[in-house]
């Protein structure tokens, strides 16, 4: 089957489903998920809007987009880490959020090959150039990545500890052009999908999904036994 998108879909209750299908431990991952993405929907950053959402047996995780694109940052280390170190089975999906309704957050969703993605993903890294850092007085300053913790001493003792730091490309133009060109080709080669016949395929194709079955299979061969029978005993 080619590439598909659910358009117009609330977001979290189709990443629940997957959870439930394929997520058997720290479930609680979603929890947070579920904390962050709307705040995200509502955030003035359009790239914050832009996801990238990974279930593995064992937890999940929200990225935003264009960090999985900086060479060496977190979110790149850990959307790379399943591929490379583990054996987890990760269902991976790409999010485009576009509004709130009544409480829901409406986007459309893009499953991923994982596999694939990450290797495409690694060609594509940019390095990281700059740190932008919030620091404890308000005090928000751009620092050189390479020479960061240098400057982050000097700095600490006259602003406090930093409250937020975050990682930026040394070319911003060359991000920008490299997330365009995989989205315009992410959504020009998919085609509209229907969610029952995809979940309805991941029943059959995941663990717990498959146990459900089962279960179901065997309460429905469990007749009771007939008023006749018990009244015989």
């Amino acid at each position: 089957m080619g590439a598909v998108r659910f358009e117009g879909v609330d977001i979290l209750d189709f990443l629940g489903q997957v959870v439930e299908l394929h997520t058997q431990h720290y479930k609680d991952d979603f929890d947070l998920d579920k904390e962050l993405i709307p705040k995200l929907a509502v955030s003035g950053e359009p790239e914050d809007r832009c996801l990238l959402w990974l279930s593995r047996p064992c937890g999940t995780y929200t990225l935003r987009e264009w960090e999985v694109y900086l060479e060496g940052s977190h979110a790149n280390k850990v959307w790379m880490f399943y591929h490379e170190q583990t054996k987890d089975p990760v269902l991976a999906y790409a999010l485009s959020i576009k509004e709130v309704q009544d409480g829901k957050v409406i986007g459309n969703i893009y499953p991923l090959d994982y596999g694939s993605h990450v290797e495409r993903v690694k060609l594509l890294t940019c390095p990281i150039g700059k740190v932008a850092v919030l620091f404890e007085d308000g005090t928000n300053i751009t620092i050189p990545y390479q020479n960061q913790r240098q400057l982050m001493n000097e700095l600490m003792p006259v602003h406090g500890r930093p409250k937020t730091m975050t990682e930026l490309p040394e070319n911003e133009r060359e991000l920008a052009v490299i997330l365009k060109r995989e989205r315009l080709k992410r959504s020009y080669h998919a085609t509209n999908g229907d969610i029952k016949e995809y979940i309805d395929r991941l029943k059959k194709g995941t663990l717990r999904g498959k146990l459900k079955e089962t279960r179901t299979a065997v309460a429905s061969t469990r007749k009771p036994p007939s008023h006749k029978k018990e009244a015989e005993r």
